[in-house]
């Protein structure tokens, strides 16, 4: 069956209703503000009749700026209180563009869908608004831009507290990739780490007399000394690297190519104190020569690729008798929760209006959510108080609202009023005297009458 388009629908005489929908009918629209329409139409008689397996609920554009409703499906989400669909009978007149009399019929109970099912829909839509909004400003304040792997969510015991397990190596010239890990029985989280010295000493290209030379040479202190000035040097170099001026840029590359090696060397001497107070052994007395010809290589898998792209620590198996270097834990309730973070970020980056995204960064909120939370949030209270449905701003709190929408209030000072205007709605709401639910039965019997006028029954 071919569907049915907006231009199809006209053609057949069968639009009941077309509106201007959105910053129009809000009197919030500017001369940027794009139209967007709503409408409510009659499904052809062929698709009423029978098992209805050609049914059509709705129509819309690609980017969804224009929907219209079957009048089935408007009727059930007037039931169900939306407010999209509940705006649509209050709009104001000059933001109509065409009216059926069966419309024109349906609206002259308008007020009768106006029932305590809109504090949920109105409600609840404005909360969760805020809540959209809080989120904006984490993505804004704190983006997660790096992909992060289960080791930096692993920790090891370090003084009288931790740290990553990544740093506990570095710090020894060990290198994850020679790691083994085994599981602790009856500790969740909790491995062993072991280490495949004959490969590293073997791959690393690593010699005995390298070794005892860096470790007379260099003092365990030295490595936090060469770490903070190789970090001034890269800074000094990006900087050079964004401005004309090139002249010491040999200079400086060339002292970041000697600190290198003073690091890998200060790691190298810390290798020899581990392993000398790890094993009992000692430079002086030939022990650690004779551990160091011992080593031979083992094969241990490594805690991660080396790709990666790993999403989970690796376990090895390890012979009897072997002794870990230290223990880790695993906070892979934290890794779970940076990876649903971070896949939540990519998407709302790659979705994000960048136009809209430019103008709110420098105030870390959504104006246009924050402007619609603070619109459905009062448009409850006045429900609440007597029934009254303003969908059009004008006159009530539209300067209010577009300073909100242009950015004149601080992230702080927003969310605080929103909190208090919040628990005005929740005061109102718990005081209502407005009907519980809509009149189900009134509502199936006019879906009836218009049928029946539609079939000329």
């Amino acid at each position: 069956m071919k569907k049915e388009t907006f231009e199809s629908i006209r053609e057949k005489g069968l639009l009941l209703y077309e509106y201007m929908r959105g910053s129009h009918s809000y009197g919030l629209n500017t001369p940027e503000s794009d139209v967007d329409t709503g409408g409510v139409y009659l499904a052809p008689a062929e698709q009423l009749l029978g098992l209805g397996l050609d049914y059509q609920d709705q129509v819309e554009s690609e980017t969804h700026d224009d929907v219209w409703f079957e009048m089935n499906k408007f009727m059930k989400l007037l039931l169900s209180s939306n407010p999209t669909v509940l705006e649509s009978l209050f709009i104001p007149d000059d933001c109509i563009l065409y009216e059926h009399p069966i419309m024109t019929e349906i609206k002259k109970h308008r007020d009768k869908f106006i029932t305590k099912k809109c504090f949920d829909s109105f409600g609840g839509y404005a909360v969760s608004q805020i809540r959209k909004a809080r989120g904006l400003n984490k993505k804004i304040v704190n983006p997660v831009t790096e992909r992060k792997e289960p080791l930096d969510f692993a920790y090891t015991f370090f003084r009288q507290g931790s740290t990553k397990i990544e740093n506990w190596l570095e710090h020894r010239g060990l290198l994850q990739r020679y790691c083994g890990l085994v599981n602790i029985p009856n500790m969740d989280n909790t491995m062993g780490v072991y280490y495949d010295w004959g490969n590293h000493f073997l791959n690393e290209n690593v010699k005995y007399s390298q070794l005892v030379d860096c470790y007379h040479s260099f003092e365990e202190d030295d490595t936090i000394e060469f770490i903070r000035k190789r970090k001034k040097i890269v800074s000094d170099l990006e900087e050079m690297y964004k401005s004309d001026d090139n002249s010491l840029v040999n200079e400086y590359e060339t002292n970041l190519v000697a600190i290198d090696h003073d690091i890998y060397c200060t790691q190298l001497g810390n290798m020899v104190r581990f392993i000398c107070d790890f094993y009992r052994v000692s430079v002086n007395d030939g022990t650690f020569e004779k551990w160091f010809n011992e080593q031979k290589p083992i094969g241990y898998k490594g805690m991660v690729g080396e790709d990666k792209l790993s999403n989970e620590l690796r376990l090895s198996s390890v012979s009897k008798g072997e002794k870990p270097i230290c223990y880790i834990n695993y906070n892979k309730d934290g890794y779970s929760q940076h990876c649903r973070e971070y896949k939540e970020y990519k998407e709302w980056e790659e979705k994000r209006n960048p136009v809209r995204y430019k103008s709110n960064l420098n105030k870390n909120y959504d104006a246009k959510n924050m402007m619609h939370s603070f619109r459905l949030l009062q448009m409850c209270i006045e429900i609440a108080n007597g029934g009254t449905f303003n969908a059009d701003r004008r006159g009530i709190d539209r300067e209010f609202l577009l300073n909100v929408k242009n950015h004149k209030y601080e992230y702080e000072e927003i969310i605080e009023m929103l909190d208090k205007k919040k628990e005005e709605m929740d005061k109102a709401i718990s005081e209502s005297k407005i009907p519980d639910d809509i009149d189900v039965n009134f509502v199936n019997q006019l879906l009836i009458d218009i049928r029946k006028k539609q079939l000329n029954l």
